[in-house]
């Protein structure tokens, strides 16, 4: 057997079996050489002996050392009786690997298929039904439409071409007042479960200078409020910032200055106090609104949360739906707010008598 062509494959099937169906934690642990012995029978239909497995477990080993996989003197070690493995370098782990499952089926963009196939790939980490008991999946069918829009941006970004695009709202199931625009685009951002196209409208950018004032033109598309998109190659310029690090820097503000999807051309800091008849009352109100602005918000150092005061600062942008935010954070029972911030509370005051004038007009 020892020139055969199967004993040839026995090594790969061996290697194979401990990269995948043997985990380093969690799910199948450990295999006994009777057990490599069935499962090598299963798949070539012969029977192999022992010294032979113990010699390919040699190879593999000198394999995985000399490829730099390991730092561990064996990949594959003894225990007892029976085979264990360690971990090997850029190996996914199963609580990444369940992390990104667990991502995948609970967004609505992406296709059931990949979580499949990437359970297919760690068949130890995963139990029969994970994804059935673990989270309820919210995906759907990805739509050709939206791979081929996506496609397109993406091979705009990566060859620096500018894009026509065809850009309205949605009005039910359709996009209605459309307008074609032609953008350079930067990068895709994923927000409230939508892919969002940051790209410089060429028309905005044309008079200015480059750098710095380019953001005032970088502007935010729904991928799927786009109707169709085309490639423009050279027939129309690509506009992008000179200085590739600042480019970064003002993407990443952009991006922090945008609040619920929507962005501003500036940051601003924001006081806010919140008095409750109790803590509980307090910490309601809180939550729901540190919901919308995550990470932009800082605890000041004078709260008072046993006597129902609690103090923030929020950093934000002044996007449209921060009013819609404060409303909602003022209209919890037994909570009152206090804004400490000149400017907001003169666009606030304006966006409670629109609303109360909405509620006027509904009564009539």
């Amino acid at each position: 057997m020892a020139n055969s062509e199967l004993s040839k494959l026995k090594i790969l099937f061996i290697y194979d079996y401990f990269k995948n169906r043997v985990s380093a934690e969690g799910g199948k642990e450990t295999v006994s050489v009777g057990e490599l012995i069935s499962y090598l029978e299963k798949k070539t239909g012969t029977t192999f002996e022992r010294k032979s497995i113990y010699a390919d477990i040699s190879k593999i080993n000198e394999y995985v050392q000399k490829s730099g996989m390991t730092n561990d003197s064996n990949w594959i070690y003894t225990e007892g009786k029976k085979y264990r493995r360690n971990d090997l370098k850029n190996e996914i782990l199963i609580d990444e690997a369940r992390l990104i499952v667990d991502a995948i089926s609970t967004t609505t963009f992406v296709d059931s298929e990949l979580c499949n196939k990437i359970i297919e790939m760690f068949p130890t980490y995963f139990p029969e039904g994970y994804q059935n008991r673990a989270l309820y999946p919210h995906y759907e069918k990805v739509n050709s439409k939206s791979i081929f829009l996506l496609n397109n941006i993406r091979s705009g970004i990566e060859s620096k071409s500018a894009l026509k695009i065809s850009y309205g709202y949605m009005l039910g199931s359709s996009l209605t007042e459309k307008t074609d625009k032609i953008v350079s685009p930067m990068a895709l951002d994923w927000e409230n479960n939508c892919y969002y196209l940051i790209a410089i409208d060429n028309e905005e950018a044309k008079d200015l200078e480059r750098d710095h004032a380019l953001s005032k033109a970088l502007r935010r598309y729904r991928v799927d409020r786009i109707a169709t998109i085309s490639l423009l190659g050279g027939k129309q310029p690509y506009i992008n910032y000179k200085n590739e690090r600042m480019k970064n820097q003002e993407l990443k503000d952009f991006i922090n200055n945008s609040l619920s999807a929507y962005s501003s051309s500036r940051m601003i800091q924001l006081g806010i106090t919140i008095t409750g008849k109790t803590r509980k009352d307090v910490l309601k109100a809180y939550g729901a609104f540190t919901s919308k602005v995550n990470d932009k918000v800082r605890i000041a150092d004078d709260t008072k949360l046993d006597k129902g005061i609690l103090k923030i600062s929020v950093t934000t942008g002044l996007a449209p739906t921060l009013y819609t935010d404060l409303f909602e954070l003022s209209t919890f029972e037994n909570v009152n707010i206090e804004i400490d911030n000149k400017e907001v509370c003169k666009e606030y005051a304006e966006y409670i008598k629109k609303a109360a004038k909405a509620a006027k007009l509904a009564k009539l």
